[in-house]
């Protein structure tokens, strides 16, 4: 009896520790390719370079596409050059919806903010606040704003597009004051890396529980 819970403990230990499920890339268009394109991103107070015409509220959103399976989204790292040496968070917001900029169920997800003006071509990375879960098969929106200050950013875009089994990227779209969302159709995509994290099986959940219960018992004993 003592060698059985000895093995009972031994294999919740190995299912408590194991990983159910890794980070991996799932989209990945962050090293440039042999097209290029940026889309303005702006603050509600923001000016023209000339620093006289209004340059306010510029946004910008993209769709992608999950795989076959539940995430959680871990971590997107983007490109992003900076205008003028403002700097103001750039908010996400994540939705789902077949049209721009998504829009049902929209939840704030985190913001970034540039630690410096120079360089002026960066690599930021955007930690969720919050739990972000991806489900399988579905079309989500990410929307980028500046919503205070008078930062101006221009959001990269490229063409060296990979993506895990099932996930897809779709096209940038922009928009301003007074004007529609229009559609970056020409080619380059945004320029992100998104990786994720695999929502573990009901059933490891519950083989982790009683691995952690056989633990329980056997320091009891």
């Amino acid at each position: 009896m003592k060698n059985r819970h000895r093995f009972l403990s031994f294999l919740g230990l190995i299912l408590i520790n194991s990983d159910s499920g890794r980070a991996a890339v799932v989209i990945d268009n962050l090293s440039l390719g042999t097209q290029s394109s940026s889309l303005s991103l702006s603050g509600p107070t923001a000016t023209g370079f000339l620093g006289v015409q209004p340059f306010v509220n510029r946004e910008v959103a993209f769709s992608f596409t999950t795989g076959s399976q539940d995430m959680f989204l871990t971590q997107m790292e983007f490109g992003i050059a900076i205008g003028k040496a403002i700097l103001d968070p750039i908010q996400f917001e994540l939705s789902t919806g077949s049209s721009v900029p998504g829009g049902l169920d929209p939840v704030i997800i985190g913001s970034v903010t540039p630690p410096s003006s120079s360089p002026t071509s960066q690599i930021l990375t955007l930690i969720p606040s919050i739990t972000v879960l991806l489900e399988s098969n579905t079309q989500y929106w990410m929307h980028l704003t500046v919503p205070t200050g008078a930062a101006v950013y221009s959001f990269v875009n490229t063409n060296n597009l990979s993506t895990a089994q099932g996930w897809s990227l779709g096209n940038t779209w922009s928009q301003f004051p007074g004007s529609p969302w229009s559609e970056l159709n020409s080619g380059p995509q945004a320029r992100i890396r998104m990786t994720a994290e695999p929502v573990p099986e009901p059933g490891a959940c519950l083989l982790g529980g009683a691995g952690f219960l056989f633990l329980l018992c056997r320091r009891r004993a």
